[in-house]
């Protein structure tokens, strides 16, 4: 029951399950941030699963908690940020590639490569910030095809992270 599990498993483990169902009757903002911070505190394989799928929460502030919590730690599984990568909402595939992006994760890449097409400008714009963390010649080729991209914030996105990787300029 507290084993490692693959991320590709589509069902959370049955402990986060149970957290992910707290967190839900849990209505003030406080108290989901009060369990969030002593599960993190635990080091059990579920503690990071519940980290990765409360990305989800709708408000905002309990995102930006999750990102500084991953981003803290010692080590995360590149598979479970690429697992939020592909699932709803699209705030928290924008969350996601915040933290993909400040922990310079390269194995993700190619989740990456999946959400450059993504359907929201925030999470392309996101990527495109990840993107620039992460530098090298597959995250410019990405970045490429997000500076053609139609909407001008994800274009200005895009020329900041290729000039932050490669060093050319945009007029």
């Amino acid at each position: 029951m507290d084993e490692r599990r693959p991320p590709e498993d589509p069902i959370p483990s049955p402990v986060c399950l149970a957290f992910v169902r707290k967190l839900g009757r849990t209505p003030e903002k406080a108290g989901r941030q009060r369990i969030l911070a002593a599960c993190g505190r635990i080091a059990r394989p579920w503690s990071e699963e519940l980290l990765w799928e409360s990305l989800a929460d709708p408000n905002e502030g309990i995102r930006d908690y999750v990102v500084r919590e991953l981003c803290g730690r010692a080590e995360i599984s590149p598979e479970w940020a690429v697992r939020r990568l592909h699932l709803p909402p699209w705030y928290a595939r924008s969350a996601a590639l915040a933290v993909i992006g400040r922990r310079r994760l390269r194995e993700t890449l190619p989740g990456i490569g999946a959400v450059v097409g993504d359907a929201n400008a925030d999470v392309r714009r996101a990527a495109a910030e990840a993107l620039g963390e992460i530098g090298g010649e597959e995250a410019v080729r990405l970045l490429v095809r997000l500076k053609k991209d139609a909407n001008p914030y994800v274009r200005t996105a895009a020329e900041a992270a290729i000039g932050r990787t490669s060093g050319v300029r945009f007029s």
